[in-house]
């Protein structure tokens, strides 16, 4: 991995993607990059006006006119902070600034980097939002690199969990998370999830032989049981520490699934630890 591209924003969930990336960057050797945009759209939207209110409605069109000029001016300092943040980690970085065709120019982006990372309330209007924002749907339903989703929250040490149930976004996951270099020194633990014990400790074999090829030690654990697949992670991406949980698709309805299911959704929106996705 030789380049990581980072969005830029002004929450705790983007604060929490700038120290990720960072250390991604030290343990793979790679340059990290910024984009940051400035995105007035949602303020300069027509609002309906009531009948007699015309005093009312110039008051909410001065009101989105001040906060439009306050985002203007708090995102024109974005690109200096991060900068200067990553300057105190002993790395030289660059912060692109988009302010037109926003999401298109980000998918064009990202084709130029290895790996993305984005906080998950990343929209670029500086305020934190609960849950995944239609921007970051963009970047992993449209975009062509792996993604690293973090909430406001993450640790630097621990082992990597992945979810692994055989399937081909799975194994496609997993390989290129070994390739890239995400599980570095620390250990990795394979999760497989299943009806059958049996048979979920046979597809997790088969993830750890993978993996052993590529120099990283890992330990299995295979859980029989009809719960929801996304509590099952949940619990015990907490309970054993991880600092990552790799992903690629799990359950009956496969990829499809993973980009826009509710089990994908309540990964996004309440997982303690970032989420590497891959399709």
């Amino acid at each position: 991995m030789r380049s990581i591209l980072v969005t830029v924003d002004d929450t705790p969930s983007a604060v929490a993607a700038r120290g990720l990336a960072v250390a991604l960057a030290r343990q793979c050797g790679a340059q990290v990059r910024g984009v940051t945009a400035l995105d007035v759209s949602d303020l300069d939207r027509v609002e309906p006006v009531p009948i007699g209110g015309v005093q009312y409605a110039y008051d909410r069109l001065q009101h989105r006119k001040k906060l439009a000029d306050e985002r203007r001016a708090r995102i024109a300092e974005l690109p200096d902070l991060f900068r200067r943040s990553l300057a105190d980690e002993g790395m030289d970085a660059v912060c692109s600034t988009m302010d037109a065709d926003v999401r298109d120019g980000l998918l064009r982006m990202i084709e130029t980097c290895d790996l993305v990372v984005t906080g998950r309330d990343a929209e670029f209007h500086l305020e934190a939002v609960e849950g995944v924002t239609p921007l970051v749907h963009h970047i992993i339903a449209k975009g062509c690199r792996p993604v690293v989703v973090s909430g406001p929250q993450w640790v630097e040490k621990g082992p990597v969990l992945v979810a692994y149930d055989g399937s081909a976004p799975a194994a496609k996951a997993l390989q290129v998370a070994a390739l890239m270099g995400i599980f570095g020194s620390s250990g990795a633990r394979i999760l497989s999830i299943g009806r059958e014990r049996s048979a979920a400790l046979s597809v997790a074999e088969r993830a750890r032989s993978f993996l052993a090829l590529h120099g990283v030690d890992a330990d299995l654990e295979a859980i029989a049981t009809t719960d929801n697949p996304a509590d099952v992670l949940l619990r015990r991406a907490s309970e054993t520490g991880a600092r990552l949980l790799v992903m690629g698709a799990f359950g009956h309805r496969g990829v499809r699934e993973i980009l826009f299911g509710s089990t994908t959704r309540h990964l996004f929106d309440s997982a303690p630890v970032p989420l590497f996705i891959y399709h």
